[in-house]
């Protein structure tokens, strides 16, 4: 008689946990049905890059060690779990796994898993008590203390528990021929032996084995209405993943009859979207990113993602688990009511749909890659285009845009007023092209100026510096002077998709006549919707942020800087440059390449920037809720001590100098700041090559 036949009952514990796996299946199946009411998403592209992307994000799962401790103590539990899976089918199927890894490999497969199980074990549960210390204790912000999360770890931890126990008694009682393998269990078992009579042993053993069969048929049937079902579609939310730019929005049909304008209930969204919901782990790494929710407004990314699952959840409640059985539905419910129900002031406050900047650091912060700005949007548009709900203060800039072609309301006319004054011409597209053709073929670049720095008073100085630079260095290029309009990133931003397309169709058939080889401009807004969501409409153009671009004319020795400026100075990173499109060494080095600079980082660069508070349309709109967000990153700034703040973006610009003019006890006083190429412009010599260094391009006061 076999070791198994002496545990009581044993034959019942496979059905047990085949009736577990039903109605696991059954819940799943009920989920993927409210799956099927929503809209489709393409997810069949780029195969390559989609398991790539499984790989590194669910497997590998490199998000998580951006926080080294919480991601050891993940990736113990996760690794430590699907190894452990395999003793514990091996249990439930009666030594099936164990037989089939033995026949072939003549039990050396199974040996060599035995230590790695049991060394992983151990992991587990220690991490499970950090994890535990960490919720119940330790409590960080970010986190929220649930009965779900800390009844997913107890489960984890009496399935590895339970299974290193029966694991030694076993051990313990009978010996084993491939105890030697069992580092944990082997000793454990040795222990138990010595102060434990057989029966007991035996009763020891027959407790742990029946644990181990009971909790992990009741984590299957609980799995599926747990957060912790993450487990499960991880590994899919990377697989699905968006593999568009991150900064290009979902295109949207405006002449599609029965189209729903933007997102408006769950069955508006994609079945991506909803895949997002029950994929979140609730780990708050994007509340903590967000700038809106550091600075005391309601935004809350982690609460919204749970609010759509949860919504989901509710609209399953009228979908039978068993679909060919209809249930009885004592509450009135249907899932079509569920899913008709509105997002916004469900899962998401009105408010804080206004709050996001469309920043992009919850969905750079998510280990499990859910795209937050994206449905933000969504609602936006439909808010705006079908109930025409939205801040009042944003009407003035959607029909400056629409009426005038930018925010600012000025005419087409004063787009080159700030070429006034400077010691060269500065051409425009439509005059080179009538010298014909090859003219405009043999300029180098075309200088997108953007609407900033055409009518901002303050960004006219950066249009001027660069052009100095430009100048300086020889480049042929042109401007398109009255013929620019705006990009439309602030309208389609605020939600106003009509305006954008008016915007972008109108700017597409301009740069169509013209055929640039290569387009630079200076906002990473224009750059990001230019480069990454003009494609919607056909187009397809080099586009080069200007801090790229000089960066390029110093390495290529058109540009030499030769004024040293002894100065300490911080930059920051734009988030729809640095965190939407990868640029960050470029700014640096231009920063590097003049003479005496010395460049101090502050905690929050790179793809970890911190926002300015001007993205998605927050430029034209009063911050009266929490700290101004600018204040933050103002605040950020002056710890670094810098003398001067660097940035590559118009509106960064704009809200960091608004920042150091407010900022408390007088501690931005003496301290500007500056756009890069207004630094690379006051580096260069007097007369050098072609350029002209005018006095304006020097530090201002």
């Amino acid at each position: 008689m076999s070791f198994l036949e002496q545990v009581p009952l044993y034959p019942l514990a496979p059905v047990l946990f085949a009736a577990a796996a039903v109605l696991f299946v059954l819940q799943m199946g009920r989920h993927l049905r409210v799956f099927a009411a929503a809209q489709p998403a393409l997810v069949t592209d780029q195969p390559e890059s989609r398991l790539r992307a499984a790989f590194v994000h669910s497997i590998a799962q490199v998000r998580m060690f951006r926080d080294p401790g919480p991601g050891l103590m993940h990736a113990a539990i996760f690794w430590g779990f699907i190894i452990l899976t395999i003793g514990t089918a091996d249990r439930v199927t009666f030594g099936l796994v164990h037989s089939v890894l033995a026949w072939p490999f003549d039990g050396w497969l199974w040996r060599l898993l035995l230590p790695v199980q049991n060394l992983l074990g151990l992991s587990v549960l220690l991490a499970i008590c950090y994890a535990l210390l960490r919720r119940v204790v330790i409590r960080p912000r970010r986190l929220t203390l649930s009965r779900d999360g800390l009844t997913i770890l107890l489960l984890i931890g009496g399935v590895v528990g339970s299974e290193l126990l029966s694991e030694a008694f076993r051990i313990g009682r009978h010996g084993d021929p491939d105890a030697a393998w069992s580092v944990i269990a082997t000793p454990l078992g040795t222990v138990l032996a010595s102060v434990l009579p057989p029966a007991v042993l035996d009763l020891g053993y027959a407790f742990s084995f029946w644990s181990t069969v009971a909790i992990v048929s009741f984590f299957l049937v609980y799995l599926p209405r747990s957060k912790h079902l993450h487990i499960v579609t991880a590994i899919f939310n990377a697989l699905f993943r968006k593999l568009e730019p991150r900064g290009e929005l979902p295109a949207m049909d405006l002449e599609a009859a029965t189209a729903r304008f933007g997102v408006k209930t769950i069955e508006d969204l994609r079945w991506k979207d909803l895949l997002d919901g029950f994929t979140c782990t609730e780990c708050g790494r994007c509340q903590d990113a967000c700038p809106a929710w550091a600075t005391g407004k309601p935004l809350n990314p982690k609460t919204m993602i749970m609010g759509l699952r949860e919504m989901a959840v509710e609209a399953e409640q009228g979908v039978p688990l068993v679909p060919w059985i209809r249930p009885s539905d004592a509450a009135g419910r249907s899932a079509a009511d569920g899913l008709a129900a509105p997002i916004v002031d469900a899962a998401i406050p009105y408010d804080a749909v206004w709050d996001c900047v469309t920043c992009g650091a919850c969905v750079e912060a998510c280990p499990v890659l859910i795209e937050h700005v994206d449905k933000i949007v969504g609602l936006r548009r439909n808010l705006v285009l079908e109930e025409s709900r939205f801040p009042s203060e944003l009407t003035a800039s959607m029909n400056a845009m629409e009426r005038y072609g930018n925010p600012w309301g000025q005419p087409a006319t004063a787009r080159l007023d700030w070429t006034r004054g400077l010691a060269f011409e500065v051409p425009t597209a439509a005059a080179v092209a009538e010298s014909g053709q090859d003219a405009v073929n043999d300029l180098e670049c075309l200088y997108w100026v953007g609407c900033a720095a055409a009518f901002d008073d303050r960004n006219k100085r950066v249009a001027r510096a660069f052009v100095t630079c430009l100048d300086a260095a020889g480049v042929r290029y042109a401007v398109l002077g009255q013929e620019e309009t705006c990009s439309g990133d602030p309208a389609r931003r605020m939600g106003n998709e009509y305006v954008y397309q008016m915007l972008a169709t109108a700017n597409v058939e301009t740069l169509g006549r013209y055929r640039p080889k290569t387009i630079v401009t200076a906002c990473p807004h224009c750059f990001n919707t230019l480069g990454n969501e003009y494609g919607q409409f056909g187009a397809d153009y080099e586009v080069v942020h200007h801090s790229t671009y000089l960066a390029r004319l110093v390495s290529e020795g058109r540009l030499r800087p030769e004024k040293a400026d002894a100065r300490s100075l911080t930059y920051h990173d734009s988030c729809y440059l640095s965190r939407y499109n990868r640029v960050m060494a470029d700014p640096r080095t231009v920063l590097q390449a003049v003479p005496g600079m010395e460049l101090r980082e502050m905690e929050k660069s790179g793809t970890n920037t911190f926002c300015c508070g001007a993205g998605g349309g927050r430029m034209w709109m009063e911050e009266d809720r929490g700290t101004r967000i600018n204040a933050e990153r103002t605040r950020q700034a002056l710890e670094t001590g810098a003398d001067a703040v660097a940035t590559a973006c118009p509106f960064c610009l704009v809200m960091l100098r608004d920042g150091l003019a407010d900022a408390p006890d007088g501690r931005g006083d003496g301290i500007v700041a500056q756009d890069v190429a207004e630094i690379m412009a006051a580096s260069l010599p007097p007369g050098g090559g072609n350029g002209r260094a005018l006095p304006v391009l020097q530090r201002p006061p």
